[in-house]
């Protein structure tokens, strides 16, 4: 017996007891790392923290699936970091369990074990881990949709077309670029399941999909469609930047995102694309993924895109490249990649330790956690401020500001408002609040510029309480001015 067979038979015995140990290490590991890395909530994890504290069917600029999953999250484990972070740092092990679900049903069990323990390691699968964002639930309904799909297309029940579209709408409702795996099938049908399209069953999953959209839209139809015009604008509107340099910087980010090995073989894929396409599961794998990716490159040449725009399409591409590997006996190739993965996440989950070693002016260069550190600290020196103060609204010119300091300052729930004299809507907190039934009271501004008359003119009065500084860095200080602002007059 080869080695590759004793292999294939541990696998087939025991594999999934496997994974599930090595799922739960990965875990344990990553929820000691997070608290031990010196951040708090980035400014999105910020905002999407707010958003779960007054659960609607919409927001500005996401539909409400990240909001629920932290209300979820929050109420299991806390609002604390971890308690946030919870239950999004699961998705992406649930993703993998669905990959391995995927792989199982169209090749065997080693191809889905090595599938799960590559969806497990992948870089950016592991980088997004550590964070909550809207990629999280998507790339988790995203496996489970294509699992759901390929049950439905070996069955043709009614359940399985019908989980189909319970997993599409859930997925609509946490990205709109759900919409682009709708879009995938709609043609992988056309193309090779026409007769498929004469059944009323994809159809009713369809529009079963889009009623479990449906109260987001009629949100979106209230409020004068603001997630639908932020999604616009930052997909179509959005002119800065572009061009072949933008769409290689996407490219290479991709690559890495695979990691080196992975993303090496992944590109023969593509290189080789007629004879991959020859191949029906390769084929279907790739109909899954390359839409999005394609979707986000021409984004990219036309403005910018960022690495994680893409991120579901790297599941279904995760379980090609493996089998490819796999079906040229290349598993050291494999074992090579993923151990190769795992350094690299050691390197970015313990990145603060590393710079130990680097002098402190790099150091502040190449602080890749800056954004979320110090504002933790702006919070703790904005408290007694506040409480001394305990009939003032806490208003900002930012979202950034008015985020963070809502999640730091949340024992206090002090009333906010975003300063908007325009009255134009252009992010969360312009489009939920109103400073103006708080005419003739006094507000707390904090600010990272100096204010001029464009807001003193509105108010009584105004005294600059502090000035506070959070150092992140040795070359970066975060600074806030608070002043304390009296009797509001209205805009």
């Amino acid at each position: 017996m080869t080695p590759l067979a004793v292999d294939a038979g541990i696998i087939e015995k025991s594999g999934g007891k496997i994974l599930l140990g090595l799922t739960a290490l990965l875990l344990a590991w990553r929820f000691w790392v997070v608290p031990h890395m010196g951040i708090t909530l980035y400014v999105d994890e910020a905002q999407y923290w707010t958003w779960a504290q007054h659960l609607d069917w919409g927001y500005f600029s996401k539909p409400p699936g990240v909001a629920a999953l932290i209300a979820v999250s929050t109420t299991l484990f806390g609002d604390g970091l971890l308690g946030v972070k919870a239950l999004a740092m699961l998705c992406y092990p649930l993703a993998a369990a669905a990959c391995w679900a995927i792989a199982r049903r169209l090749y065997d069990a080693r191809v889905a074990f090595w599938s799960a323990l590559a969806v497990l390691t992948l870089p950016i699968f592991a980088w997004l881990g550590l964070f909550v964002s809207t990629d999280a639930l998507l790339t988790l309904f995203w496996a489970l949709a294509l699992w759901a799909y390929l049950r439905a297309l070996d069955s043709d029940a009614w359940g399985d077309w019908l989980l189909l579209g319970t997993i599409c709408g859930l997925g609509l409702l946490s990205k709109y670029t759900m919409a682009a795996w709708l879009g995938a099938a709609f043609l992988h049908l056309l193309a090779f399941h026409r007769s498929r399209l004469g059944s009323p069953k994809p159809w009713l999953a369809a529009g079963l999909a889009l009623a479990i959209l449906g109260p987001n839209l009629w949100w979106n139809v209230v409020h004068d469609f603001p997630t639908l015009k932020h999604t616009a604008d930052i997909t179509v509107n959005r002119k800065a930047g572009g061009g072949l340099p933008a769409l290689g910087e996407f490219w290479a980010a991709q690559w890495g995102a695979f990691g080196p090995v992975l993303g090496s073989v992944f590109f023969i894929l593509l290189f080789q694309v007629r004879k991959s396409w020859n191949d029906e599961r390769t084929r279907l794998l790739l109909w899954f993924a390359l839409p999005l990716w394609l979707v986000v490159s021409a984004q990219a040449f036309k403005s910018t895109a960022n690495a994680n725009w893409a991120a579901p399409a790297f599941a279904p591409a995760t379980i090609a490249v493996v089998a490819w590997l796999l079906q040229r006996e290349k598993q050291r190739l494999l074992i090579a990649g993923i151990a190769l993965n795992v350094a690299l996440i050691g390197v970015a989950y313990h990145w603060q330790s590393v710079l130990v070693a680097v002098d402190t002016e790099k150091r502040a260069k190449i602080n890749f956690y800056a954004r979320a550190q110090g504002w933790d600290e702006l919070g703790r020196q904005l408290k007694p401020l506040l409480q001394a103060h305990p009939d003032a609204v806490l208003i900002a010119d930012n979202r950034t500001l008015l985020a963070h300091m809502l999640y730091e300052l949340r024992d206090l729930k002090p009333a906010a408002a975003s300063w908007n004299p325009t009255g134009i809507a252009s992010d969360h907190y312009k489009l939920t609040t109103d400073l103006r039934p708080w005419v003739g009271r006094d507000a707390i501004l904090i600010s990272e510029t100096p204010i001029g008359e464009n807001f003193t003119r509105h108010f009584a009065g105004c005294e600059l309480l502090a000035r506070l500084n959070a150092p992140v860095d040795a070359k970066t200080v975060r600074q806030i001015d608070v002043y304390l602002l009296h009797d509001f007059k209205g805009y």
